[in-house]
């Protein structure tokens, strides 16, 4: 069954991120060409905005998932039960200060940014925007965190998928029409109440057991504050740059900024399904057999450095000329900036090895150790991108987010290696700097040919065939020079396939 749920994690994870990403490429062209890059640049700050609200429950979230993975391994559904009480509690606390915040930022929004769009429709986006997320943290936040830990992520995954294409389709059907941004966005609200009412039906269905009213266990959540600090480190190194491009520049460079990331973002959520898939196989099995659970880091970290620079240097290849079919008909701001693209392929880069490791310190439950290191990237960040944007604008957070990432991506591979899996990091800095080495020889020779795409079909053709040999090229390389780790996952697929025989 877990290897089912793996399974399920993984497929319905990545065709919902394919979605996603489609849709992603629709709408922002349909905002911009309706309302204007500004209103693209509202509608991209006021989601990042609410990603910092978002960390009311990030140390809770966090905690209580590693908390449970021990008793759901051993079917402790009373010891669930307790962990679950007390997670409970905790959202009902501060799901009256989410609201709150949420409150806050509607009106502080319109004051404070300087912008041609009136202040009542700023007002009611933000407003719209956040509410949803109000109503479902305090209903069902406790009871993603479950399914989650449970492996059900295929559940939510595609709720989530499901909840999005309807929201996209009438977004665009509301657009066409005439209606304003604010229509717009009270459907996102209205639409996003519906996983609500699907969540509480799961469990009402599937999880009867469940008894919030026990005995509180607050100390299976006592690391929620050392979690926490990681997650803050994590939100302002994801969404930093926005925010202070929000502030010191102005809704057209966000727009811009906006618009790129999202489609490096894409690949990055896409590579996260993908790892994520069996992170909560990992955590069960790191509290069986460590051996075991470092040999399936050995194969995940092989597996994910080939897709990773696979796709990256597929994207980087790609985005400019994609870039030149996509804007055409924007004119109120350039958004065809190679650098750009360079900077946004080396954070990817500096920080391709930080989910493998990051697994291993979330299933481990090293929050408080590492909480410091968390807080130290945290101020990398801020006071280098601060100092960017004023002398270098958005090419300056971003060099920001690298220094951060530099030092941060290093910490991981040190930490998760030598105190965790008590060995040396070496494999993985080999890993790392060989196919770096590689990106940059196959980036060089595809220089040397004019990629032009006639259209969104052809672009699509031409940019698969370019990945499918992208990434034949990695795989063929890896597979020589990392013998030991084909080995290993041959062993493992070789032992899967005896146990279904």
């Amino acid at each position: 069954m877990k290897k089912k749920k793996i399974v399920y994690n993984f497929l319905v994870g990545i065709l919902g991120q394919i979605i996603t990403i489609l849709l992603g490429l629709i709408l922002p062209k349909f905002f911009i060409t309706s309302f204007g890059s500004e209103v693209n640049g509202l509608v991209a700050s006021v989601t990042q905005i609410y990603v910092y609200v978002n960390l009311l429950e990030a140390g809770v979230g966090t905690a209580t998932l590693q908390a449970l993975y021990k008793p759901i391994a051993l079917n402790d559904k009373d010891e669930v039960n307790s962990i679950l009480s007390a997670t409970s509690i905790y959202y009902k606390k501060t799901g009256i200060l989410y609201f709150l915040a949420v409150i806050f930022l509607s009106i502080i929004f319109p004051l404070v940014f300087k912008t041609n769009i009136d202040k009542l429709t700023i007002f009611l986006v933000v407003l719209f925007s956040g509410l949803s997320g109000v109503i479902n943290y305090f209903f069902q936040g406790k009871y993603r965190i479950l399914l989650e830990a449970e492996g059900k992520n295929y559940i939510l995954m595609s709720l989530s998928t499901i909840i999005t294409i309807v929201i996209s389709i009438v977004k665009i059907i509301l657009i066409v029409n005439g209606y304003d941004v604010v229509v717009v966005q009270l459907s996102f609200f209205i639409i996003n109440l519906i996983q609500v009412f699907v969540i509480g039906y799961i469990i009402q269905k599937d999880y009867k057991w469940i008894d919030l009213k026990v005995k509180p266990n607050f100390e299976s959540i006592s690391q929620k504050k050392s979690v926490l600090v990681h997650q803050v480190s994590f939100m302002i190194f994801s969404n930093t740059d926005i925010l202070i491009l929000t502030i010191f520049t102005n809704f057209k460079v966000v727009s811009v900024y906006a618009l790129y990331n999202q489609f490096f973002k894409a690949i990055a959520q896409l590579l996260s399904i993908a790892n994520n898939s069996a992170t909560f196989a990992l955590g069960q099995l790191y509290n069986k057999s460590k051996s075991r659970f470092i040999e399936m880091i050995d194969c995940n970290e092989f597996l994910f450095f080939v897709a990773s620079f696979s796709c990256y240097t597929t994207l980087f290849i790609c985005i400019i000329p994609f870039m030149e079919i996509y804007t055409v008909g924007f004119t109120d701001i350039n958004y065809i900036d190679i650098n750009l693209a360079i900077l946004f392929l080396l954070i990817e880069v500096c920080k391709v090895a930080k989910p493998v490791m990051n697994t291993v310190v979330t299933v481990a439950g090293h929050f408080k150790q590492t909480s410091n290191r968390a807080i130290i990237e945290m101020m990398i960040n801020l006071i280098t991108s601060l100092i960017g944007v004023y002398y270098y604008g958005i090419y300056g957070v971003l060099i920001g987010t690298i220094l951060a990432l530099l030092y941060r991506s290093n910490d991981f591979i040190i930490y998760a290696n030598k105190t965790i899996m008590e060995r040396t990091p070496f494999k993985t800095y080999k890993r790392l700097l060989l196919n770096i080495v590689l990106m940059v020889v196959v980036i060089m020779i595809s220089n040397n040919f004019m990629i032009l795409f006639n259209g969104y079909l052809d672009f699509f053709i031409k940019g698969l065939i370019m990945f499918v040999l992208i990434s034949f090229i990695y795989i063929s390389f890896n597979s020589v020079v990392f013998v030991d780790d084909v080995k290993g996952i041959a062993k493992l697929v070789g032992t899967r396939i005896k146990k279904n025989n």
